[in-house]
């Protein structure tokens, strides 16, 4: 249900005080964000490279590497032109893991090589993708299999008892002043053999000063449908060279190589899908131009992307007098032909959508994690959801949709 009690209006007041980038006044740094995003590069299939972060109605980024009266600094802006590189195809493979080959992922979806390369031991990923799904085999009782996940109802848990796993994987990001670099917060399936299906893996990014556990009833509930979530712990998640967001996914994919790792041979490395709110909402649009990441949706806040890889949902609520909805309008006019939707829940403010008591999630959450499971887990009963004619955002009055590529 969406927060409307007093105190936990007083909390967000609290935390999205300082998530309000610039609200009123605040102005670009150097190489900073800009909310309708400024644009550098070659148009590609989805939508532009960005420069780095925020201008209006956004986070205030400058130099001088600390945060400051207007916000969020970095020198030289968070993020580089056109986000952080990622090796062709997908994650190398360590002895016994699995080598994308090359050709990447692109409009069509991810392309591993033909038999893909096994270490001794390891596990073979074979050409595309069967009606059967594709199997990461090698005779061991480490296998899943590549394939579709049957439908659940998104408004609700899934099948799978989760895990929430705090400080895990490599330091990432800026260290806050005296305080140590951060780390990564995990959310994920118990039982990671349940189903014998490869789990595709989503990264998270905070907003401003906020921790993944204040999101933890989406992120919980993505677990619970049986995504792997990696939550950078990081109070300024869009600062960092390489990219928190990206480290993360980098970690998740060496861990699914790694046999001593409860994720080993468990992940689906075809599909990893990218979400966060507020700035991480702009460090979402910078690792949307990663090859690696096949779906992605900015919530409330985005900037231009000519780079994407996969569809996308630009969010923004209604409400929102913090960062508004222009730059998620200026993000689907830049996509040309991958399927992208812009989405306006009338009702809700910058931080109203999210749940903060008790365990059902927002309708918010519940579209989101939709949306995740029609692109990373090839739920065709949710699909109508967001395609076609009638689509059931389409008709909601609680929604505003605009939609490219996806009438069908």
């Amino acid at each position: 249900m969406i927060t409307s009690d007093l105190s936990n209006k007083l909390l967000l007041a609290a935390i999205f005080g300082e998530f309000a980038w610039g609200c009123a006044g605040s102005s670009a740094g150097t190489g900073g964000l800009a909310v309708g995003g400024s644009t550098v590069g070659p148009a590609g299939s989805g939508g532009a490279d960005t420069t780095a972060a925020l201008a209006s109605g956004g986070d205030s980024l400058g130099s001088g590497g600390s945060p400051g009266s207007g916000g969020l600094k970095a020198s030289g802006g968070v993020l580089g032109t056109g986000g952080s590189p990622s090796a062709t195809g997908g994650s190398p493979s360590a002895t016994g893991g699995v080598k994308a080959g090359t050709g990447g992922k692109g409009a069509g979806g991810a392309s591993s090589g033909t038999g893909g390369k096994t270490g001794a031991g390891g596990t073979t990923q074979a050409s595309g993708t069967g009606a059967g799904g594709t199997t990461q085999s090698s005779g061991t009782s480490g296998d899943c299999t590549i394939g579709t996940w049957p439908t659940a109802d998104p408004s609700a848990a899934g099948p799978f008892a989760t895990v929430t796993e705090t400080e895990v994987g490599p330091e990432a990001g800026v260290a806050p002043d005296g305080g140590t670099t951060p780390r990564f917060t995990m959310f994920r399936p118990k039982d990671m053999t349940q189903g014998g299906l490869c789990h595709p893996v989503i990264t998270w990014g905070n907003g401003t000063n906020a921790t993944p556990s204040m999101y933890r009833v989406l992120l919980n509930n993505l677990a619970s449908h049986g995504f792997v979530v990696i939550g950078s712990n990081a109070a300024n998640v869009a600062q960092g060279n390489p990219a928190p967001m990206l480290v993360g996914v980098t970690w998740v994919l060496e861990q699914n190589d790694l046999p001593s790792s409860v994720l080993y041979r468990r992940i689906d490395t075809t599909h990893i899908g990218a979400t966060g709110h507020s700035q991480g909402a702009m460090a979402t649009t910078q690792a949307s131009g990663d090859s690696r990441i096949t779906s992605s949706v900015p919530i409330e806040g985005a900037s231009v992307q000519r780079n994407l890889h996969g569809p996308a949902m630009f969010f923004c609520g209604g409400q929102d007098t913090i960062v508004g909805c222009s730059g998620a309008q200026s993000a689907i006019n830049a996509v040309t032909t991958l399927p992208a939707m812009f989405a306006e829940y009338l009702s809700v403010d910058h931080g109203s959508w999210l749940t903060f008591t008790g365990s059902k999630p927002s309708p918010v959450e519940t579209a989101v994690t939709a949306w995740m499971r029609v692109h990373l887990m090839d739920d065709s009963q949710l699909r109508s959801w967001f395609y076609g004619a009638s689509c059931k955002l389409c008709t909601d009055s609680g929604w505003q949709i605009t939609r490219k590529n996806m009438d069908q």
